[in-house]
Formats: structure tokens, sequence, C-alpha cells
């Protein structure tokens, strides 16, 4: 299934599989009292549809280093999956919070079985203590940063201290007086059967789950079929697209499964809802018993669950743009600095020469297309009168080559005539011709060029303009007193076909942290261009603009957020973007979430009946 593919039907445990091996199934497990318990759990499913399993042992790194040292990225997992790869086992079953992002192609999770609870609960030493009522300077034992960037973000003056081991040791160390509380996942001790020592659930507003927590990760080889057949009818699709989503939300975050980084996804009511929660770098000094309090942002989105890979890096870019601004940036979370630029890379190769040299990352995909007009029209007819305008004035670098082009058909000097150009970009391409500019405004618009163009009342003025500009400049030289005829130079084409595939690639890749506008029509042909969920991200985006009209068209397409250059130039783009994005960020879209107070993230309190 495609990352943004709909979801199938579920298939029930009693249906009977399609087509399933001969041979017994080897189902490789960590040895831990809780990974045999879920992988227990997993054989006897497969069992109950008529096949054969046995477990296979293995140690992982994890289960091999020092009792109070930390683990890392996969460490559960890298043994498991090399038994995969060299055919010791069929199957493996991993803690999905445990799985890094980066997927080896030879490997598949081909189920995701009804996840339980996937929130953290508080067990503590002393019984009927929560939370809000652990005393000042109380210790509580955890090896994750993430748990401990969000508990000292609620609680400052707690005691987060470092606290390794399987449940079991941590919950023996607890009765031991080690510490006086634990953090632990609901779903481990429910299946360990020790829902009981639970003292407080711990919402996911306050200390949001590892992404994945509380799921199960069915993995094999993906050639092997037969496996697959098996493992389809353990697949639950709501599980698996709430655990696509916040993985999608940690890759996008810059983060692996050591990362303060915190989702969940539920679906509610035909759509899918994620909360996330990003900790700051102070995170990282978490363990250690200071006194600051860590840096956190909240963010809820919601949308189609086929749209949930793109919602989730709009959340995370969101998030990362909100702790850089705040000063709590993790490293590898910095604001994207992709620029998508709507014309073609040799239309706007100054801008984007003028974004690249800004440390920027340009990405031009043109949303709209220019079409010549026909030989013999009206352009044609202008420019052979050149000679009877005072003024022929030129709007943009495109009008610029139409017009030279048709004093070339025509046999027209195009030097006898007096041009006045509305930038610099304008008056280069007349240049590149041999025209020199008599006249190029104190500031690059069409309304600078209305007011200082020198004429007097019955002079002709000749503008040659793409079809789709608008009147306003025509209709301020004619209140001046001149004579205009406004001659259509070149066609618009809006959202060309051949656009709609790289920009739904540029988009899967990752959020923009701009997106260049240098015109109306730029702004109408992505939008056109992009699917609903492509364009409720583009919406969000920060739209830097080359004017106040295309700045306009842009709010009047929905744009939030829109900066407009000072001049229209490249050079002028360039800076806007850059000063938004390299020395003084833009800060995020939306007010900062706040947890206790938005409804959509207080119902992740609630019981996950919903999502199954």
């Amino acid at each position: 299934m495609k990352p943004n593919a709909p979801l199938g039907p579920t298939v029930g445990v009693a249906d009977p599989p399609v087509a399933g091996p001969a041979r017994t199934l080897r189902l490789g497990t960590r040895a831990s009292a809780l990974a045999l318990a879920q992988s227990g759990m997993i054989a006897d499913r497969i069992r109950d549809l008529g096949g054969e399993v046995e477990l296979v042992t293995i140690r992982t790194l994890g289960d091999v280093r020092p009792p109070d040292t930390t683990w890392g990225e996969g460490a559960f997992v890298g043994a498991l999956e090399t038994a995969l790869l060299d055919g010791s086992v069929d199957l493996a079953v991993h803690s999905a919070k445990d799985v890094p992002t980066t997927e080896d192609p030879r490997l598949v999770i081909a189920a995701y079985p009804i996840r339980e609870d996937p929130r953290d609960a508080l067990v503590c030493r002393e019984a009927g203590l929560t939370l809000e009522r652990l005393p000042a300077g109380s210790r509580i034992g955890t090896d994750s940063p993430r748990r401990s960037a969000f508990l000292r973000s609620r609680r400052p003056d707690l005691r987060v201290h470092p606290l390794h081991g399987n449940v079991d040791t941590r919950l023996r160390r607890l009765d031991e007086g080690q510490t006086d509380a634990l953090i632990l996942a609901v779903a481990g001790l429910s299946r360990l059967g020790l829902k009981d020592r639970i003292s407080e659930i711990l919402p996911a507003d306050i200390v949001p789950p590892a992404p994945g927590q509380g799921s199960l990760a069915v993995q094999c080889r993906t050639d092997d079929a037969a496996t697959r057949g098996w493992l389809a009818h353990l697949d639950d699709p709501a599980t698996r697209a709430a655990v696509e989503m916040e993985r999608a939300f940690l890759r996008a975050s810059g983060g692996g499964c050591r990362a303060p980084i915190g989702a969940l996804a539920r679906i509610e009511r035909g759509e899918i809802v994620l909360v996330g929660g990003s900790a700051g770098i102070e995170a990282a000094q978490a363990q250690a018993e200071t006194d600051e309090t860590p840096t956190v942002a909240w963010g809820v989105e919601r949308g189609p669950i086929e749209d949930r890979i793109a919602i989730a890096a709009w959340l995370a870019a969101r998030l990362s743009a909100e702790l850089d601004e705040r000063g709590g940036r993790r490293e590898g979370t910095a604001r994207s600095r992709r620029i998508l630029v709507t014309r073609t890379r040799d239309q706007a190769r100054q801008l984007v020469a003028a974004l690249e040299a800004a440390g920027l990352e340009p990405v031009a995909i043109p949303t709209i297309e220019l079409e010549a007009v026909a030989p013999g029209g009206p352009l044609d007819a202008a420019i052979a009168a050149l000679s009877s305008y005072r003024w022929i004035v030129i709007t943009s670098a495109n009008g610029a080559e139409a017009a030279v082009a048709a004093a070339r058909r025509t046999g027209t000097d195009p030097a006898g005539a007096r041009w006045a150009a509305v930038g610099s970009a304008t008056a280069e391409a007349l240049s590149a011709a041999g025209i020199a500019a008599a006249l190029t405004p104190s500031r690059a618009s069409g309304e600078r060029i209305a007011a200082e163009l020198p004429i007097e009342s019955g002079d002709r003025v000749l503008l040659a303009r793409a079809d789709i500009a608008d009147g306003r400049l025509p209709a301020a030289l004619r209140a001046r007193g001149a004579v205009v005829d406004d001659v259509v130079a070149y066609r618009t084409l809006e959202a060309p076909a051949a656009s709609r595939e790289p920009l739904r690639q540029a988009i899967d890749e990752g959020p923009f942290g701009a997106i260049v506008f240098t015109s109306g029509s730029t702004v109408r042909g992505l939008l056109a261009l992009l699917e609903p969920a492509g364009r409720r991200i583009a919406l969000r985006s920060l739209a830097c603009c080359i004017g106040s009209s295309t700045g306009q068209a842009a709010r009047d397409a929905g744009f939030g957020r829109v900066v407009e250059a000072p001049m229209q130039t490249a050079a002028a783009i360039a800076e806007l973007v850059a000063a938004r994005l390299v020395r003084s960020p833009d800060g995020p879209a939306d007010p900062s979430f706040d947890p206790t107070s938005d409804p959509t993230a207080r119902a992740f309190g609630a019981t996950t009946e919903a999502v199954r």
C-alpha cells in the first residue's frame, strides 16, 4: 500500500487464509517477558487461523547492553531484522515504537494488529498519588528523553533521573525505594498482567506517547508472499493509519525512536486527528537534575485519512518552526529551507541564483505556461506602428521578448521608439535585444510606472502585456489623459498538466519553508494543480510575493501568511525569503497550542475504542 493510499477493509480473524505456507512459521522474538507475551499473542492469532508457529528467541543489542546504560536507535530491532534477512526466521514481532523510521526495502511491516492503549502510565511507590499530587522534589525514574522532557515541562519541580532495565527490573527498583515513581507504557503493563500497578494514566496532552506506542509491528520479508498472506489477516487498518501517521511525524521532525518527540493519531468521525508534541534541545539534558524547564511545542491537525502523511509532515514543520523561534530547536529540526518557485528554472534563473546564494534550496516547478500570440495579429499591427506611440510600456521580461519577436516579424526597427520597463529584469530583457529602456520607475510596480511616466494629455501609449493582466495600469494612464492601446503580447495558461506529478513528488519529499509567487496567475495555477491535501498544506505555507497585486491574489486565494517584496526584483524577493527563514524565522501559522484548552487534544485522554 502506498503511504498515502486509502485504507483497505479489515480482514476478520475468523476468515480462513487465502493461502498459507505448508511449513511451520518461525517467529523471531526477544526473550524478555514482555516480548514473549507480545509474540505469543501473534502466534496464537496465527494458530487460530489454522497456521503452525514456533517461537525462536534472539538476543538483541538492547538485551546485552549493560543494565544501567541507555539504548540506541534500533537496539531491539536490528538482530531480529538480520535473522529475517538470512532466513533464520520467517516473521518478527516488534514494539512499533522501537522500529526505526528508515526501513530496509527487503522487509515490510505486514501487520499492525489492533492497538492497545497507547498512553503512558505513572506508577508510584506510594498508593493514591497522581502526577499533580506528587510532592515537589519527587524522583521519577525513566530513561526516555521524551517522557522526561514533557514531565518536566508540566512539573519542573520533579527530579527526573535515569532508570534502565525491563519492566520487572524497574518495578523492583521502585519497590526497593530507588525512585518514587516510574513512567511506563500502559500497553506493556497490560500485556504483562500488571495494570493494577498503574497509579494514573497520563493524558496524551500532558505526555504525548512515543509514535507507535501500544502497537505491535509484525515484520517479514517483502518477497515472502506466503507469510504476508497469513499476516494480512492480522492487520487492522485503523491502527495502521494511526501508526503510519505518527511515524511520518517522527520522520519529518528529524528524530528517531530516542528523540523527545511524541505523537498520537486516531480516527474520529471519518477523519484522522494527530496530536503532536516536540521538545527542544534542553530535553537532552532533562535526565540531569537541572532546574531549567524544557521548551516544548504542541499542535493538533486533522484531515482525510488518505492525506495522513502530508498532514503529519506539515505539523512537524510547524512545531519545528515554533521551537526554532523560541530558541529550543533540536539539531536536525530547523525550518525547511526548501523554497518552491512557481516558474521554470530558466525563467526564474536570477531568483534561483539569489535564493541559492542566501543558503536556501529553491525547487522550480512552473504553475503557469506561456503561449505566444499568433503572428499577424494585434501585437504585430501595433509594433509595426511604433512611430505613432509616445511610449511603449513593457511590464515583464516575457512581454519584452514577445514585443521584440513581433518587431523582427514585421521588420520594424525598435530603436526608434521610447521604451519604458517596469523593472530591472524587464530592462535587461530589452537590453539583450539592443533596446535601452528610457524609463525604469523608482520602484518596480505598475503603480509607479503609471505615476512616473512623462506623458501629456493626448499622448499615445502602447502596453504589451499578458492576456490576464489586470486593468489598473491602463486605467491609471488614461486618467492622466493618455490614449492607451492595451495589446496582448502572450497568453498565460494556468496549471500546466506536466507540472502536476513533479509538484506532488516535491510536496511528498517534505514541507517547503516558503512558496514564491511572481503573479496572481502563479497562485491560481498552483492551487489548481494540487489535490485537496496538498492545497491545504500550501495555504498554510508562507507566501512570498513579488508585489502588492500578487500578494492580494494570495490572500484572496486563502493564504494566511503573505509577505510582499518591496521591489519587483529577484534580489528583493530572495532577501525577503532569507530574512524570514534564515535570519529571523517567521512564527507558526496558527496560535500556540494550549493542551489545557484544546478539546481535540483532550479527547486523547479517553479510551481508544473509537480507533478500533
